[in-house]
């Protein structure tokens, strides 16, 4: 049994760090974040993610939207009008391992923490609701901007039943 979810969480982890890895690459950004770790997580085959959000109002569209926009206030707060300077580094495949951001990192081992706790494998609601505990960063500012209040995020995503 131990083997069993051991493997699945294997194959949700690849998932999950490739899909995160993409979203940074998307939205041109050097290093994965929590916003990145939190898009991705929509992509994994659970769903439950996607539910989480959908049962809030919202969803993957809406969050992806919100967290351009608030990267793009972050570059013109910086003085910086041109995207496409700030993202021309991007252009080069990637190699080696991922290397996430602190938060983010702290935010997946909390994820699998809680997962662990439970005795189950990891799902795409333990990742929202271990960055919705996040208090700062652009993850954090887009769950605002959405109007979603972050305890109600983290709330919605321990209540979702894991698949």
């Amino acid at each position: 049994m131990k083997f069993t979810r051991a493997w699945r969480d294997m194959r949700t982890m690849k998932t999950l760090f490739s899909e995160t890895e993409a979203e940074a690459d998307r939205l041109g950004d050097r290093e994965p974040g929590l916003e990145h770790l939190l898009l991705a997580s929509f992509a994994l085959p659970d769903g439950t993610a996607r539910r989480v959000f959908e049962r809030l109002g919202s969803n993957r569209d809406a969050l992806r939207e919100e967290v351009i926009r608030v990267h793009g206030e972050a570059l013109a707060a910086a003085g910086m009008t041109d995207a496409r300077v700030a993202t021309s580094a991007l252009s080069r495949p990637r190699t080696g391992p991922l290397r996430l951001t602190e938060p983010a990192q702290a935010a997946f081992r909390n994820a699998v923490a809680l997962a662990k706790s439970e005795r189950r494998p990891i799902v795409g609601a333990d990742i929202v609701a271990a960055v919705a505990t996040i208090t700062h960063g652009t993850a954090a500012r887009a769950l605002e901007s959405l109007g979603l209040v972050r305890s109600d995020v983290v709330d919605a995503a321990r209540a979702e039943p894991a698949s």
